[in-house]
């Protein structure tokens, strides 16, 4: 009973301890919300000044106290995390690609080592082509190529632990199911593809879990097939970096780069919203196929899109069919709620850009213009501000509070039981019978100073810890202010000869 008082003793303290030591959080950088702009693109619509315009809107945010990430800077943090397919090839790139793996082919079989060489380049620009040779069937079966041969190459030339690397790296992008038979590669090659193979069965340890929206989507890892349709998992798996993409029907998802290892990795791909990225070419936003299907998905492909690049906010701008086309649209998008915050439309031309319309629809986004609405705040308030209910430090300091001061009340009535048995009248007849009723009465005395002790200190923990709570709740906005400035935070606390202030102070 009492290691087990104890044991609450120290969680309680703990907490106290979390709360106490607790700094405020620094503010956001910039000083307000995080905005991403990017374009609405639509099929048949011939808006040349859709990129210009977003450029146009970005500048015109950053002076209104928003901090605007650049269209570059979004560009790369999305492609940190997926990949655009490679949808159309330049022909003549591919073809001087294939004329130097058939250089390398030759070579082969006259001078291994400056196969190597040769070969080695053709591979480096595949890759660079394929992004992981998982975009395009052509590029995959050129790579297959380029690898076989690289590897015959260094075999040739005496280095056969080389050629097992190159074969390693074969059999993660192709998998088991791969064919290497004496019908298409030298015999020797094929002895030591198997021998690799054999030797790398125990290494298919990694899993990935995929989910779609819809079911029954097919998972292609490194542009192979995966067997069954989400969701599902797919396990025996080799680790190290892959290439993932989902197809439902006809529509591909973007590529994602995933390291797969011990742990299992889950995935939750929206075939949909990645249809709609445009991410190249110099395009940077949604395309959608009509007006219709526009208005219905932009709002939530825009948070989905500022979720993914780290954005509070996000401006979606660009022209829909009316019919004249000389409307230019915005929409400002709350990523974390995945609402409409305020929508806009001024007289613009789809092929130049005005600046006057620039400034009057930056205007009616952020309220000012049209005089309707304040300017936009961030959910947390503007620069890290918070609402009382969002304060989770008072929360814990409540719940500390309140477990410290339910832990007291029952303290006091084992103190009251304990104390009721200790002194009740004797009731031996015999001397033996008298000695064992005392020592029992000694020991009802003890567990009862024991559980008095207790009680006070949860009495005391709990209503300091109470105390904090009310005190962070009523604080809320003078420990979180909106400014970078650091704040000191003044905490009740408990010790061993009394009560007291701990000061906590940023540094």
């Amino acid at each position: 009973m009492v290691k087990a008082r104890m044991l609450v003793l120290a969680l309680v303290c703990l907490g106290m301890h979390d709360v106490a030591t607790a700094g405020p959080r620094p503010s956001d950088a910039g000083g307000g919300a995080t905005v991403a702009v990017i374009d609405l693109y639509l099929n048949g619509i011939d808006a040349v000044a859709t990129g210009d315009y977003g450029k146009a809107v970005g500048k015109a945010l950053s002076g209104s106290g928003y901090t605007v990430l650049d269209r570059d800077e979004v560009a790369n943090r999305f492609r940190a995390v997926l990949i655009v397919p490679v949808r159309r090839l330049q022909e003549e790139r591919l073809a001087e690609l294939e004329r130097m793996v058939s250089e390398g082919d030759q070579l082969v079989y006259t001078d291994p080592k400056a196969a190597v060489e040769v070969l080695s380049k053709a591979r480096a620009q595949l890759e660079a082509i394929g992004d992981g040779v998982s975009a395009n069937d052509k590029v995959r079966s050129e790579f297959l190529k380029t690898q076989m041969l690289l590897a015959r190459s260094h075999l040739d030339s005496g280095n056969e632990a080389r050629a097992g690397d190159v074969l390693r790296e074969v059999l993660r992008a192709y998998g088991d199911d791969l064919e290497v038979s004496d019908r298409d590669y030298h015999p020797r090659l094929v002895k030591l593809f198997q021998k690799v193979k054999a030797g790398m069965r125990a290494e298919r340890t990694a899993t990935v879990s995929v989910q779609t929206p819809e079911p029954g989507c097919n998972v292609l890892l490194d542009g192979r097939i995966l067997e069954g349709d989400t969701p599902r998992e797919y396990k025996n798996l080799y680790p190290g970096a892959h290439y993932l993409q989902v197809r439902c029907g006809t529509v591909d998802s973007l590529i994602r780069r995933v390291t797969l290892g011990k742990e299992r990795v889950h995935l939750l791909v929206d075939v949909s919203f990645e249809a709609a990225l445009a991410v190249d070419a110099g395009h940077l936003g949604l395309a959608f196929p009509d007006a219709r299907t526009a208005q219905a998905r932009m709002v939530p492909f825009a948070a989905k899109f500022g979720e993914l690049v780290g954005a509070d906010l996000v401006v979606v701008q660009g022209f829909l069919d009316d019919g004249s086309r000389s409307e230019l649209k915005g929409l400002l998008v709350d990523v974390k709620k995945g609402s409409q915050v305020r929508a806009a439309s001024v007289a613009a031309r789809p092929g130049v850009v005005a600046q006057s319309g620039v400034g009057a629809l930056v205007d009616q986004l952020i309220g000012e213009g049209g005089g309707t609405a304040a300017r936009y705040t961030p959910p947390s308030g503007p620069a890290g501000r918070k609402a009382w209910y969002e304060n989770y430090y008072g929360w814990i300091a409540t719940a500390v509070g309140v477990g410290g001061l339910a832990w007291g009340a029952v303290e006091t009535v084992f103190y009251f039981d304990h104390r009721s048995k200790a002194t009740k009248a004797y009731s031996f007849s015999t001397q033996a019978e008298g000695e064992a009723e005392y020592l029992q009465k000694v020991s009802e005395a003890n567990k009862a100073n024991d559980a008095a002790t207790y009680a006070i200190v949860g009495y005391s923990v709990g209503g300091a810890a109470l105390v904090t709570g009310v005190v962070l709740f009523a604080l809320t906005d003078r420990i979180w202010p909106g400014s970078d400035a650091p704040k000191a935070l003044l905490v009740p606390t408990v010790g061993p000869g009394g009560g007291g202030m701990l000061l906590s102070m940023p540094f």
